[in-house]
């Protein structure tokens, strides 16, 4: 293997070189720039904080890929959360938390007489108000829902 410090690919200890210490004056957390160097490429602060800006720039235009909101059924202490974007449809919201929760829910697109074990949806949304799922289109309901809640048919 040979000595230390004496093979092109071997690592460089940072913490003998001045210019490479990780106590710096700067407030930026300390990067290991040694592969930087090796390869030749520049240590320039201005286009890190360039490029820290257009990722910045670039985050805000990104669309949220998740959208998490709280699930509570009445009698069950432990709620759930639910990613509401990889649902499509008041349908797949229904069998989805009927699955999760082990229970019967009704849907109100559809004439269904409710038994005593029966569950309904509800939803708080932006104002605070608590609605039946289903009484708004989905795009809307995903613009303005806070939270869900699965509580028993016969207490609506």
């Amino acid at each position: 293997m040979g000595e230390r410090g004496s093979s092109p690919s071997s690592s460089t200890d940072s913490s003998s070189h001045p210019a490479l210490s990780t106590a710096s004056s700067f407030s930026r957390p300390a990067r290991d720039l040694s592969t930087d160097l090796r390869l030749g490429l520049s240590i320039s602060s201005s286009s890190s904080i360039a490029r820290s800006t257009l990722e910045d720039k670039r985050s805000h235009h990104r669309h949220p890929t998740t959208f998490f909101v709280k699930v509570n059924m009445d009698g069950i202490p432990i709620g759930r959360k639910l990613d509401l974007f990889t649902l499509n449809s008041y349908e797949a919201l229904t069998k989805t938390l009927s699955k999760m929760f082990r229970t019967s829910i009704l849907r109100p697109d559809l004439a269904q007489v409710p038994s005593k074990n029966s569950h309904v949806l509800i939803y708080e949304d932006k104002e605070g108000d608590w609605m039946m799922v289903g009484d708004v289109p989905w795009e809307m309901f995903l613009a303005t829902v806070k939270r869900v809640k699965i509580t028993r048919a016969d207490n609506c």
